[in-house]
């Protein structure tokens, strides 16, 4: 799918649907707008707080987003030291009610001045993609025999997907009415960013833009653990994920933000209860 620079938004849509990859450097032409389509916003990269019916959050790559029709949006970019790039599919309202049918409201997971945020299985993500690449290859393509057909079925199949999984408890997502657990991906994707560097709490507080001490009590309150058993604990997790994919455990535990190794291993055992040779032994990896 091609990369475009933003230039400006988009208020009408005279077809079934556009598709499109937009990427930004700066702030330029980042504003509230809205529009009279459905729009399906997924981030790719970004560090992004999002605004949109009354209410602001953090997005991590790879959420997902339905924006309704007339629903003021609005991100905002916390910084620009990677660029601001995001998938989007806008669809139009008439081709959405022409393909519900059987008691099916393909609208159904557009919610009216609401939000709802997805971040969707390994497995149907990638069903999603397949939609997403068929739609995208018809869109930039030539003008084929039944193009138009083609791209109703691919729409259809798409929204019959999304909303049989809209309240799947296995789909994490996010409203207005738990928006602050997202705290804990966002602090995860920074904390695994920065995995083999020094990770202070102010340093952490500071991506959020809170305050250290709020940040520590409201990051307690979601999780149940304090910044710094989530810290290792997200350490050890990436610990073990490069150790299965074959690195040793010295070399796992450096990248891995365990600079002294024999201080990892007094922590390893203290945790597990067992030494980290012992535990993968264990799991067949050795």
């Amino acid at each position: 799918m091609s990369k475009l620079h933003f230039t400006a938004h988009l208020y009408y849509l005279d077809e079934d649907y556009r598709i499109f990859t937009y990427y930004d450097t700066n702030k330029d032409k980042i504003y509230k707008h809205m529009h009279d389509f459905y729009e399906i916003y997924r981030l790719i990269s970004g560090h992004v707080k999002y605004s949109t019916a009354g209410n602001s959050f953090y997005l991590t790559p790879g959420d997902f987003l339905f924006i309704n029709r007339h629903q003021e949006h609005f991100p905002e970019v916390l910084d620009f030291s990677e660029p601001y790039e995001r998938m989007a599919l806008h669809v139009s309202p008439d081709t959405l009610k022409e393909l519900s049918c059987g008691g099916i409201d393909l609208t159904a997971i557009f919610s009216q001045n609401e939000f709802k945020v997805y971040h969707y299985p390994i497995a149907i993500e990638k069903q999603i993609n397949s939609y997403y690449n068929q739609l995208n290859r018809l869109y930039d393509g030539p003008d084929i025999y039944g193009r138009k057909v083609l791209g109703r079925s691919l729409l259809a199949s798409l929204f019959v997907l999304l909303t049989q999984h809209m309240d799947t408890p296995s789909v994490y997502s996010f409203d207005k009415s738990n928006k602050n657990i997202q705290i804990i991906s966002v602090t995860e994707q920074y904390i695994r960013n920065h995995l083999d560097e020094k990770i202070l709490i102010g340093d952490l507080a500071e991506y959020l833009f809170m305050n250290p001490y709020y940040f520590m009590h409201q990051f307690k309150e979601l999780s149940g653990l304090s910044v710094y058993q989530f810290i290792q604990k997200v350490r050890i997790d990436a610990l073990k994920e490069h150790v299965e994919q074959g690195e040793s455990l010295m070399e796992a535990a450096q990248s891995c933000g365990f600079g002294d190794y024999s201080n990892f291993y007094r922590y390893f055992k203290r945790e597990f209860g067992c030494s980290p040779r012992e535990y993968f032994l264990r799991k067949d990896i050795f």
